[in-house]
């Protein structure tokens, strides 16, 4: 039996040959992830038109378990493994308080190192994010004038008092911005884009309302087709109803997934796993 599903691992190499993991998958062990060959050959043509200014913007819906994070996860990783023209940015949005200048310096950070762990090929850089202070001496290193600039309005605003609106705008227009100077193409994955309207507070001891209308930061954004945007989230229901209110509902186009495998992916898993945990 074992014989007859062996064939079902990933037919589409370019998804299996010379990968790295730079970002840590949730799965765990790589190989535990099976089947979605559907919906990884639907997004690899999605992926190749990136290049040509083709592919509109992405949200995937499914509940919560549905495996849409390690899904994306490994986008990140395929793309950054090719070393193309496609630059992959992650981030994940945690449910988590915290304070919006905190968040641009975090999501700053975390873009600018991604970026330049691709351009050194250096994986260490993808989970171990550079200070800004490390962001501003490579840019001033290697003649990217844009991580001096930004680095040096974040490190001045940062304080109570300062201007955190614009160091928001600074951090999340990074991308796009990015791209069209520099000529380049980024992919940016936001996971639990929801979380956006909830936990991001605009005083530094939570003492106010979270600043809701944070996720219409991305309106103009999500229409970019340099640094097009691959959204998720485990709450449907909430993320529909952000994305209807201050994104727009045709900016993003909706990519519904089912939590289930086919009976062919369910027999490839329960081998797969049994080989991984030596179990018969």
């Amino acid at each position: 039996m074992f014989r007859e599903i062996a064939p079902l691992i990933p037919e589409t190499t370019k998804w299996t040959n010379n990968m790295q993991y730079p970002l840590t998958e949730k799965i765990g062990q790589p190989e535990l992830l099976v089947g979605r060959e559907k919906e990884f050959r639907q997004f690899q043509k999605w992926l190749d038109k990136i290049p040509d200014k083709l592919s509109k913007s992405r949200v995937i819906l499914a509940r919560r378990k549905s495996g849409k994070t390690v899904f994306v996860q490994r986008i990140f990783n395929q793309l950054w493994s090719e070393n193309g023209v496609t630059i992959p940015f992650f981030f994940d949005v945690a449910d988590t308080k915290i304070w919006y200048p905190t968040l641009a310096i975090k999501y700053y950070r975390a873009f600018a190192s991604q970026y330049i762990s691709f351009l050194e090929r250096d994986e260490k850089l993808v989970n171990k994010q550079l200070s800004l202070e490390d962001i501003r001496k490579y840019g001033k290193a290697n003649a990217i004038g844009e991580f001096v600039d930004d680095v040096d309005f974040l490190l001045q605003n940062k304080e109570v008092g300062g201007s955190h609106d614009l160091m928001w705008d600074t951090a999340c227009s990074a991308p796009h911005r990015f791209a069209a100077f520099y000529e380049k193409r980024f992919l940016v994955i936001i996971d639990e884009f929801q979380n956006f309207t909830q936990y991001v507070y605009p005083d530094p001891l939570y003492q106010t309302a979270p600043i809701e209308t944070l996720a219409g930061s991305f309106h103009s954004l999500s229409e970019s087709k340099i640094a097009p945007m691959l959204v998720t989230g485990s709450y449907v229901g909430w993320l529909l109803m952000v994305i209807r209110k201050y994104l727009e509902a045709g900016r993003l186009r909706q990519i519904r997934f089912s939590p289930y495998l086919t009976e062919e992916e369910g027999l490839q898993a329960v081998y797969k796993y049994a080989q991984f945990y030596q179990e018969p």
